[in-house]
């Protein structure tokens, strides 16, 4: 079986476009990049969303709380996060303040 020019010439074309997409510091393609940093936007965005502030009133420490939950694979990955922050950190309106349970 005998090659064709033309069949060469377009396969040389396509390896030299795949090899000459720059790269940025070894991590990948810029496109690869750029889809993880949208990626990482948009998780960003929805723990953003999904944060709940808590203040607890018997001690007066505040806690930055999610949940978070997604389906890979056939189960569901994920749980609760906890984590002790600065009251002053937080805008009021977010601030969650649990009541003491009598």
């Amino acid at each position: 079986m005998r090659c064709r020019p033309t069949s060469i010439l377009i396969t040389a074309l396509a390896l030299l476009n795949a090899a000459c997409e720059p790269r940025t510091d070894g991590l990948g393609t810029t496109s690869e990049v750029e889809h993880r940093q949208k990626q990482a936007q948009m998780l960003a965005t929805e723990v953003i969303d999904i944060i709940t502030y808590i203040k607890d009133s018997r001690t007066g420490i505040c806690f930055a709380y999610l949940w978070k939950t997604e389906w890979v694979g056939g189960t569901y990955r994920g749980g609760p996060a906890l984590a002790c922050i600065p009251c002053e950190s937080v805008p009021p309106e977010l601030l969650t303040i649990a009541s003491e349970v009598p």
